[in-house]
């Protein structure tokens, strides 16, 4: 079992599952592939200039091996950091060996803002703000790929889950209103546990 599942609760189940965008990795390594490059230029340099130092291609070497490294810890970093909708929540999992997990309840959320460059548009990413009643963003998926399919998924999962919501809320309204009539020996015990069931049923 993967952590996020390990993450889900009874009866939850993931609907859509994203990550950032590749070409935000892109953007992250660029600066260690335009080191590669100088270095790769360098190394060739120094193996064409019979009068340089014997140690020169060693230093090369030590520092490619290090942008090799820093590469490496970017692409583990991309696929260790997930977004997930699932029919109760939306988790933002990011992390290596310690997990840092971000949840925002849908029945929370008031409004979604989708923010998407011509680039996006182009290549399929984007990024989402989840905002509260209050204006306030809790949560900002940052140029995830799918952008739109993620939002829609969101926001049936939230209409999928409200009218359960306003239900349960209803249900629990008459169990407090029967258990303070049962207080005041307004009903009986046999109607109090009957009157009871038939809510709990609905519920």
């Amino acid at each position: 079992m993967g952590y996020t599942e390990q993450l889900l609760g009874t009866n939850e189940k993931i609907l859509i599952s994203t990550r950032r965008h590749a070409f935000t990795l892109f953007l992250e390594m660029f600066k260690e592939l335009v080191i590669l490059a100088v270095l790769t230029a360098g190394w060739i340099a120094v193996r064409e200039w019979p009068e340089s130092p014997g140690f020169f291609p060693y230093i090369f070497g030590g520092m490619a091996a290090l942008a090799l490294l820093s590469m490496t810890a970017d692409i583990i970093r991309w696929h260790n950091e997930t977004f997930l909708v699932t029919n109760n929540r939306v988790l933002h999992v990011s992390g290596v060996f310690s997990k840092r997990v971000l949840d925002s309840s849908l029945i929370k959320i008031n409004d979604v803002v989708l923010q998407q460059s011509w680039l996006g548009r182009i290549f399929g990413y984007g990024t989402i703000k989840i905002l509260t009643a209050s204006d306030e963003v809790i949560n900002t998926l940052d140029r995830i790929s799918g952008p739109i399919a993620f939002k829609k998924a969101m926001l049936n999962a939230k209409a999928d889950l409200e009218p359960s919501a306003g239900i349960q809320a209803s249900s629990t309204q008459l169990l407090e209103e029967l258990a303070q009539l049962k207080s005041r020996n307004m009903i009986t015990e046999e109607e109090y546990q009957e009157k009871r069931k038939e809510i709990l049923k609905r519920m």
